[in-house]
């Protein structure tokens, strides 16, 4: 607990194991079933710091927790979580599977130099879960890219950390892939889909800037217009929308982990009036940010 009671996210480095510390070069791979089993099948809220992981679920299933979202999900289910993203599990007992986990320093060595190093890192910075691309979808056997690397990465052969590296990046086409193949299909929509996630992206950089869209769509080198179209055809929310759903969570998540004053989460936020940010917050949420801080420690929230 923090001072003054507060809840902190737990950091983990694997499942269950709390761990502050970066380790440069890290990658591991593991059986899922051999450790959440360990855990009774339920993985707590917690975050990954430097750590990206991937699950290829062979086997079960169960449900997944993406900061307020929770889905559920059945094998054969490809799931990535980037560093930093609050999550939790609850597997159905006998699932299985393959899940790496990968440092961030490693990431960006691996996409760093690829002539496609763009659309490589945005699918290591976006989270994704869906059903696996089958071999017919997307030219890949990706669940036995999975295998190998939880086979490579504790290889004493010479060669082994290259061979880490290759499997790395083809796991990383193969998300990107996937994430294409669930996603709609007709160019156009393409193109609309790439302008939400650019989007989404350039939010997470300046959230606490107090931007406005025009400012966004100025940057992505759009309309207001076009980018408010890009937005509602692909997810059905308003760029404006999805501003606000997004600064919502970062406000609950100071007002739940946090004993910052409403006044400075405000600030924090890009908002210049806390009584405006009042407002705000309780518009959406149906109770003041001071009302939503004490019933969540009253419910013990996460």
């Amino acid at each position: 607990m923090r001072p003054g009671g507060k809840r902190a996210i737990p950091v983990f480095g694997l499942y269950g194991e709390l761990a502050e510390t970066k380790v440069p070069g890290f990658v591991h791979a593991e059986r899922i079933g051999s450790s959440a089993s360990l855990h009774d099948w339920e993985i707590g809220v917690h975050r990954h710091t430097h750590l990206s992981q991937a699950l290829a679920v062979t086997e079960g299933g169960g449900a997944l927790r993406i900061d307020a979202q929770q889905s559920e999900f059945a094998a054969p289910w490809l799931l990535w979580i980037p560093a930093g993203v609050v999550h939790a599990f609850s597997f159905r007992p006998g699932t299985d599977g393959v899940v790496a986990s990968l440092a961030e320093d490693f990431l960006a060595a691996v996409v760093e130099h690829d002539h496609e190093a763009a659309r490589l890192r945005e699918a290591a910075d976006t989270v994704f879960s869906g059903r696996t691309g089958s071999p017919d979808e997307i030219d890949m056997d990706l669940e036995a890219v999975f295998e190998a690397l939880s086979r490579e990465v504790f290889g004493p052969l010479p060669g082994s950390i290259s061979a880490v590296a290759a499997l790395v990046k083809l796991l990383l086409v193969g998300v990107l892939c996937t994430r294409s193949v669930r996603s709609v299909t007709e160019p156009s929509a393409v193109v609309r889909a790439d302008l939400h996630r650019r989007f989404r992206r350039l939010v997470e950089g300046h959230l606490r800037e107090g931007w406005p869209v025009s400012r966004f769509a100025a940057e992505l080198g759009v309309s207001a217009d076009r980018l408010h179209a890009a937005c509602t055809q692909t997810v059905g929310k308003a760029p404006q929308a999805i501003l606000h759903d997004r600064l919502m969570l970062e406000a609950k998540r100071s007002l739940i982990y946090t004993t910052l004053p409403v006044s400075k989460i405000a600030f924090d936020l890009g908002f210049n009036d806390p009584a405006y940010f009042s407002r705000f917050f309780a518009s959406r949420a149906g109770m003041s940010p001071a009302a939503y801080r004490k019933a969540s420690d009253a419910e013990g929230a996460f």
